[in-house]
């Protein structure tokens, strides 16, 4: 899974092992949040769950480098 990071958007590429989407998806810092939530509630990908909810933090602050 690759994520980028904008100032209040994140996209996520090639996650379809991790999340199942073969197609490239655009986030609101709060619908990556939602998205790490789910996979925690699961007890899966914890890791990339983590990553997803930093991504949402750094593009909300919009503090990207």
């Amino acid at each position: 899974m690759i994520v980028d990071i904008e100032p209040g958007m994140v996209t996520i590429r090639d996650a379809e092992a991790i999340l199942g989407l073969t197609l490239d998806v655009t986030l609101t810092p709060n619908q990556t949040r939602l998205v790490a939530m789910r996979l925690m509630h699961k007890g899966e990908h914890t890791v990339a769950a983590e990553g997803l909810v930093r991504a949402a933090d750094q593009a909300e602050r919009g503090n990207v480098k």
